[in-house]
């Protein structure tokens, strides 16, 4: 065998071991990056899931929150109105509470006070509070 043979031998057994590591190197980058495109859609669906959680729990925060505050201004107006109603009714010069006694019982005994607006006023407030309450069913 002449030298140029053996040059060309080695030179093609040389350019097919480049070709084989060659194509191997490509199989591995492929293999990598298949695993990483599948890694990714793994944590992509992850996040996506925790944002959804975080996003449906913000939803419910803030829907309980406007209910919250609905029912915070539904009961300050049924207090102004309970309040309007009072001072209406305490406000009537027909209203007359002559001879209108409190009766106050004690351990010792019962005694009797005299009723002026105001106490009546407070007697009556959680009175008409408990019947609003009752008339709408709350």
């Amino acid at each position: 065998m002449s030298l140029e043979r053996i040059i060309e031998k080695i030179l093609a057994e040389a350019g097919q071991e480049a070709d084989r590591i060659t194509a191997e190197s490509r199989e591995k980058a492929e293999g990598i990056k298949r695993a990483a495109r599948e890694e990714a859609g793994r944590l992509a669906g992850r996040i996506l899931q925790a944002a959804e959680r975080e996003g449906n729990l913000e939803a419910s925060r803030v829907l309980t929150q406007a209910r919250l505050e609905k029912r915070v201004q539904i009961l300050s107006r049924k207090r102004e109105l309970v309040e309007e109603v009072l001072g209406n009714a305490m406000a009537d010069p027909a209203l007359s509470l002559k001879g209108m006694k409190r009766k106050i019982i004690l351990k010792q005994g019962e005694r009797e006070e005299d009723m002026d607006r105001a106490g009546l006023a407070d007697e009556l407030r959680a009175k008409l509070e408990k019947f609003i309450l009752e008339v709408l069913n709350v």
